[in-house]
């Protein structure tokens, strides 16, 4: 159960979008949880008939869901809508929202450079550290343990979790949120083998990271060999994904657990990757692609598509293929019955 400050009354939650109370209008609402840990001050949500007898059951104060349960619900506090759960996190963003701003200040135990420039209105938490010609802007807070490079600028409202690290001339835009042990702007991996030697080779651009963009915690984003490595605007990438050097993603994009991309792979916006899918190096993903979990990516992927599978394929044609799989067995059978007569 998560406890939230301050209390809600009625009037603070019923004219979310679409909604409709019943219920006591002298409720007031504390906590959000699961209904198993509910309880009399307590908001949870229900939308799927497995779950209707442990709501039923629960203590929960205030319950969102849908008129089809709210009718089975009777003498309870109900927020009536089309969309519980997402409703359950316009209401708890909105909660947050309200929660006091981090006061702004340097914590003495931060090092920062003389000529960087840290806005007054940000926090900086302890053993921060910010390098030459840095720019910090509004409103941003810096946890403990952050390290910031040479000539990087972090725009207004961004929040790096303990530990993230930018590395030298990397951008990050406003409202962008990085979680502990994030690298942004390491090496990327490029090696040329001369004679019997792995001779690195230089990297010497950058990583931009768009607006609203979120970053999981020990995800890397490789800086560019040239130029730069982009995370566009809004995209989101989960926990322990590899950005290789110059890969440009698009807008929107949702990146989701140890996705690796290659060098130079190129994502469109509204790009769908699921958990552990690998792209092959210098792809193009086209906008609004689909890519289901564990597929391997050889091959550019055009607009709209859904793919599956290693190789990854169209993904109607991959299930085909997976259920005759099933089938080798009694196939294989078969054939050793006809070439024996």
């Amino acid at each position: 159960m998560k406890k939230l400050e301050p209390s809600l009354g009625i009037a603070q939650f019923i004219n979310l979008p679409g909604c409709r109370y019943e219920g006591d209008p002298q409720l007031r609402i504390d906590s959000a949880s699961v209904a198993s840990d509910a309880t009399a001050t307590t908001v949870i949500f229900l939308e799927q008939e497995r779950l209707f007898e442990e709501v039923q059951s629960s203590s929960a104060g205030l319950i969102i869901t849908t008129q089809d349960f709210a009718q089975r619900l009777p003498g309870r506090n109900l927020l009536i809508c089309d969309k519980p759960y997402f409703t359950m996190m316009a209401l708890i963003s909105h909660w947050l929202a309200m929660a006091p701003d981090t006061p702004a200040g340097i914590h003495p135990t931060a090092v920062i450079a003389p000529d960087a420039d840290v806005s007054s209105k940000a926090c900086i938490a302890a053993g921060v550290t910010i390098g030459s010609r840095s720019v910090i802007g509004d409103g941003c807070h810096l946890m403990s343990g952050v390290q910031i490079g040479e000539n990087v600028k972090i725009g207004a409202g961004t929040v790096m979790h303990p530990h993230a690290v930018v590395y030298d001339d990397c951008v990050v835009g406003k409202e962008v949120i990085i979680h502990s042990c994030a690298v942004i702007g390491a090496d990327g991996f490029g090696f040329a083998l001369i004679g019997d030697v792995q001779q690195k080779i230089p990297q010497i651009g950058n990583v931009e990271i768009h607006d609203f963009v979120e970053i999981g915690a020990n995800t890397c984003v490789d800086r560019a060999t040239l130029g730069s490595t982009v995370i566009g605007e809004g995209s989101k990438l989960d926990n322990l994904v590899q950005i290789g050097h110059n890969c440009v993603i698009g807008k929107h994009c949702i990146i989701c657990a140890q996705v690796g991309l290659a060098g130079s792979t190129t994502l469109g916006d509204y790009v769908y990757l699921a958990g552990q899918v690998g792209a092959a190096g210098h792809l193009k993903i086209g906008d609004r692609v689909m890519v289901g979990a564990q597929s391997g990516i050889t091959n550019d992927i055009p607009e709209g598509a859904q793919y599956l599978g290693t190789p990854a394929m169209e993904a109607g044609l991959m299930k085909r293929i997976m259920a005759s799989q099933k089938r080798l067995p009694d196939i294989y059978r078969f054939y050793m019955r006809q070439i024996k007569g």
